[in-house]
C-alpha cells in the first residue's frame, strides 16, 4: 500500500482548504445576488400604483384578457430568448471556449441584474462565474459592452419606425438615421474601431477582445429581431385597450424599443423604471386617450417583469444544472485517479 509524501500531502491539505473557502465565497455571493434580486422585485411591485390597471381588465371580457395576457408573456419571453442568441454569438466570437449553456450562465445573472438596484451587486458574481471558465474580467468586460453597444444601436434604428406616427413629415430625416446600423453592418469591423475611439477620449486602454465581422452580424440580425418581436406584447395589450390596429401598430411595436433603450441608459433605477412608461406615453397618446394609455403602459411594465424573471430565472437554473452536468461529466481523468490514490494511501 503506497503512502504520499509529506510535502504533497500538505499541498493537497493546503488546495483542499483552498477549495473550500471558496466555495464558501461562492455561496456567499450567489446569496447577496439572490438577496439584493429579491429585495429589487418586491421594490418595483410596491412602488406602482396598479389600481388603473385592475380598473381597465373589470371593464373588458375575462377570458380576453387572460388570453392577450399569456400571449403577450409568451411574445416577450421569445424576444428575450433571442436576446440571448445575440449575446451568445458575440461571447463565442471572441474566444471563450465554452459550451452555450455555460455561457448563458453568465448572460442570465447580467440580465436579472437589472432588477438590482445600482446593478452592481452582480459584478462579484459575474467575475467568479468568469473565472471558472477561465474567461477574465477584461474579456467579460468586453463581451458585455460589446453587446450593449449593439443591443442600443439596434434597438434605436427599430425605435426610428415609430417616427412617422410621433412625427410626421419627418420620415426622410428618419431613414438618414438608420444609416449608422446599416454601415455597420455591412463594415463590422468598425464596432471595434469605435471602441477603441471612444477608450482612448476617455484615456482607458482599448478592450482586449475584438469582434469578427460574422459575429457582429449574427448579433445585429437576432438583437433587431428581438426588438420586433418583444414590442408585440405592447400592441397587443394596447389593441385590447381600444388601439385602432394599423395606427397604433409602428408606435407600439417600435415605440417599445424606443422606451426600453432610454431606460437602459438609466443606471440608478431598476430597469429604468419610469423612464420607459414615460416614453411610451409620449406615443401611445397620439393613438389613444391618455387615460386608457396609462394603464396599458403599467400592462406593460408588469408583462416584461413577469416574464423576463421567469425567462431570467429559469433559464438561469436550467442553465446552471446543465453547466454542473458537463463539467462533472468532462472531469480530467488526473483528477479521479487522484481520489483513487488517496483511497489507497
Amino acid at each position: 500500500m503506497s503512502t504520499l509524501a509529506p510535502a504533497e500531502a500538505g499541498r493537497r491539505t493546503a488546495g483542499a482548504g483552498g477549495h473550500t473557502w471558496w466555495r464558501l465565497a461562492n455561496r456567499a455571493l450567489t446569496v447577496v445576488f439572490v438577496l439584493a434580486l429579491a429585495a429589487g422585485l418586491v421594490l418595483f411591485l410596491r412602488s406602482q400604483d396598479w389600481t388603473p390597471v385592475r380598473s381597465l381588465a373589470q371593464r373588458l371580457d375575462p377570458a380576453q384578457v387572460t388570453v392577450v395576457l399569456i400571449g403577450a408573456l409568451l411574445v416577450n419571453a421569445v424576444g428575450l430568448l433571442l436576446g440571448l442568441v445575440s449575446w451568445q454569438a458575440l461571447f463565442a466570437d471572441l474566444g471563450a471556449a465554452v459550451d452555450r449553456w455555460t455561457a448563458a450562465r453568465l448572460f442570465f445573472v447580467g440580465f436579472l441584474a437589472k432588477f438590482v438596484p445600482g446593478r452592481f451587486v452582480a459584478l462579484p458574481v459575474l467575475l467568479r462565474m468568469g473565472k471558472e471558465i477561465d474567461v477574465g474580467p477584461v474579456r467579460l468586460a468586453g463581451v458585455f459592452l460589446l453587446s450593449w453597444t449593439v443591443v442600443a444601436l439596434t434597438g434605436m434604428t427599430v425605435a426610428l419606425a415609430a417616427g412617422p406616427g410621433v412625427l410626421p413629415g419627418a420620415t426622410g430625416w428618419l431613414l438618414l438615421a438608420v444609416l449608422p446600423l446599416a454601415v455597420l453592418f455591412v463594415r463590422p469591423e468598425l464596432l471595434n474601431r469605435g471602441l477603441d475611439a471612444l477608450a482612448r477620449l476617455l484615456r482607458r486602454r482599448p478592450p482586449q477582445v475584438t469582434a469578427s465581422r460574422a459575429g457582429v452580424r449574427r448579433a445585429i440580425v437576432t438583437q433587431s429581431l428581438s426588438w420586433v418581436i418583444s414590442g408585440h406584447h405592447l400592441w397587443l395589450l394596447a389593441v385590447t385597450a381600444g388601439a385602432p390596429p394599423l395606427r397604433s401598430y409602428l408606435v407600439c411595436v417600435a415605440g417599445f424599443a424606443a422606451a426600453t433603450v432610454a431606460g437602459l441608459l438609466v443606471m440608478l433605477v431598476p430597469d429604468g423604471l419610469g423612464v420607459r412608461e414615460a416614453v411610451l406615453m409620449v406615443g401611445l397618446v397620439t393613438v389613444m386617450p391618455a387615460s386608457v394609455a396609462t394603464p396599458v403602459v403599467l400592462a406593460s411594465r408588469l408583462v416584461c417583469a413577469l416574464s423576463e424573471v421567469a425567462v431570467g430565472a429559469g433559464g438561469l437554473l436550467l442553465a446552471q444544472y446543465l453547466h454542473r452536468r458537463r463539467h462533472g461529466r468532462d472531469r480530467p481523468a488526473a483528477t479521479r485517479s487522484e481520489k483513487s490514490e488517496r483511497s489507497v494511501s
